[in-house]
């Protein structure tokens, strides 16, 4: 195994790790009947009155680990946002002008998604939606100094 490949490994294994634990936690869920109006947006979408525990959608399972027990989805957070700086990191090293801007796309697609689909109604959801913010405003601002980096070298 080389080197160079070390960090996308290991990452990827912490973020399906933590993912699969949050998932485990946002389970119990499927105890939770008086929660269900509430803590399954993804579920509302495909089922409009959810009765079994079958119509749940793995999603919601997440949206509720969320809510109730934030620390393995504030850790997935964490390292599906190392996946991905290591992936633009290695996009930048090419010097190709497209990864600053797939990278402010992204920055701007998260921080429309911590905008847009996660109310603050819990401490959990309120912490992962400032890192959602956090992560969105960090990729925005080094794309816009990678940018800026490649203008001023030529």
């Amino acid at each position: 195994m080389s080197r160079k490949y070390f960090g996308f490994i290991l990452a990827g294994f912490a973020f399906i790790f933590f993912l699969t634990l949050s998932l485990y936690e946002g389970s119990n869920l499927v105890e939770d009947v008086f929660e269900w109006p509430r803590s399954t947006p993804f579920t509302h979408l495909l089922v409009s009155d959810p009765i079994f525990p079958q119509d749940i959608v793995w999603l919601d399972f997440f949206v509720y680990a969320i809510k109730f027990y934030p620390v393995y989805p504030i850790m997935t957070l964490i390292c599906a946002t190392l996946l991905l700086f290591l992936t633009i990191q290695k996009l930048n090293s090419s010097r190709k002008w497209y990864s600053s801007i797939l990278e402010i796309l992204f920055g701007f697609l998260i921080l429309y998604t911590s905008a847009s689909f996660f109310t603050a109604d819990s401490f959990g959801s309120t912490v992962f939606r400032h890192g959602l913010s956090l992560v969105g405003y960090l990729l925005v601002l080094h794309a816009g100094y990678s940018i800026f980096r490649r203008k001023t070298s030529h």
